[in-house]
């Protein structure tokens, strides 16, 4: 009898972690669009009230388009950052390290940092608790995530 060794194939060896708006977010938003809508329609709402509320649900509806266009990926591969308009693609070959920054667009991010010292932000908006949190915890939380992908550059360097 012949001994044969099983060979696996190879697969992913992790799971991709993956970052988006929660999804009540634009759920809320949408439904504000809908409530204006209607009141439009079948209020007859005198003509100051029209435009303002016209502006309002413009407004909510494209916050939530953008929320459900952003999200931050990473995987075997690199790590994907969609913005409203273009996405930003990172092998992980090109990333020099995973920090955690302030002040992007007023809140905390993460930045990554190629080797040629350019960088690509992160949306805050993707990465700070849905829920009123303390700075620190909420920079735990920051660091925590960018710790999760630091791990991630270095296992595939």
């Amino acid at each position: 009898m012949v001994d044969r060794e099983v060979v696996r194939p190879v697969a992913a060896t992790d799971d991709p972690l993956s970052w988006r708006v929660p999804p009540y977010q634009p759920a809320l938003l949408m439904l504000l669009v809908c409530g204006v809508a209607a009141l439009n329609i079948y209020g007859h709402p005198s003509q100051t009230v029209r435009i303002v509320t016209l502006a309002l649900g413009v407004l909510a509806l494209a916050m939530a388009v953008a929320a459900l266009r952003m999200y931050l990926l990473v995987d075997d591969e690199g790590v994907l950052v969609r913005y409203l308009l273009r996405p930003a693609w990172l092998p992980w070959s090109e990333i020099a390290r995973v920090e955690v920054v302030s002040d992007v667009r007023g809140a905390d991010s993460i930045r990554l940092v190629r080797h040629d010292g350019s960088y690509v932000d992160v949306p805050p908006s993707l990465l700070q608790p849905s829920r009123p949190t303390s700075k620190p915890r909420a920079l735990a939380q920051l660091t925590s995530i960018g710790n999760q992908i630091e791990t991630r550059r270095i296992r595939r360097a």
